[in-house]
């Protein structure tokens, strides 16, 4: 095995992107240490959804990432669908006959098909796994960043009044991220998220419920009911 890389990370928080990357790094022998302020790692919300370029992504960070998260992830059940990431239904059509089937306005195919849900608590719990014991620092929150003028390292000092040091820092701490106020300044308007006035809704039920609610082709495979005015282009037409 390689000797130890002469440089170390620092990653501020410890939710999906910022286990994956301490994960891609240790493995290349890079000294790494995450920082989050909570006191364990844990995740909220329910479904996360990975495009292929994610997946692979997974697997260049290294392929147990990637192994761990088809373990958990979500897949169309039907053959005929394997390869089938989406199937785009007009979403005023309300008459599928008695056999639950209502004709696709197009479909896009991928080489892996829908590998990509699964529950962000999940795939979290994945990924704690192959993260060891003394990586993580917990109950650090950053309250800010400066430079050693000696050495040239950055230091980070943390709401419980603790500092540490690191040659650089890389910021995975969400949508209230500290690292992106320290960057840009606090008076900068991308500092604090604002509400886009948009919202999505997601849920979890049990498969016996949707199938009983949509049919089992709906129910088991991935599709998506739009209206006219939302359609997305379809591949053929880029």
């Amino acid at each position: 095995m390689p000797p130890p890389k002469p440089f170390s990370i620092a990653i501020i928080g410890g939710g999906i992107s910022g286990l994956v990357l301490a994960i891609a790094l240790h493995r290349r022998q890079i000294p790494v240490t995450i920082y989050e302020q909570a006191g364990r790692f844990g995740e909220i919300g329910a479904g996360v959804g990975f495009g292929p370029n994610a997946v692979q992504a997974m697997r260049i960070c290294d392929k147990s990432i990637e192994e761990a998260f088809l373990t958990i992830s979500t897949h169309n059940q039907w053959p005929s669908k394997k390869h089938v990431w989406f199937d785009f239904l007009d979403g005023r059509d309300v008459d599928s006959g008695e056999t639950g089937h209502q004709d696709a306005v197009f479909q896009i195919p991928t080489t892996r098909g829908q590998h990509a849900g699964c529950h962000r608590a999940h795939f979290l719990d994945q990924m704690v796994k192959l993260v060891p014991e003394d990586i993580a620092k917990f109950g650090k929150r950053l309250k800010d960043i400066s430079e050693n003028q000696n050495s040239g390292k950055m230091i980070m000092k943390f709401h419980d009044g603790t500092a540490a040091e690191a040659d650089a820092v890389i910021g995975c701490d969400g949508i209230k991220s500290r690292m992106r106020q320290i960057l840009v300044g606090d008076g900068h308007l991308s500092a604090n998220p604002v509400c886009t006035h948009k919202y999505a809704y997601r849920g979890l039920i049990p498969m016996k419920t949707a199938v009983e609610a949509l049919g089992e082709e709906r129910a088991q495979n991935a599709c998506l009911h739009v209206c006219p005015g939302s359609l997305p282009i379809p591949p053929e037409e880029f």
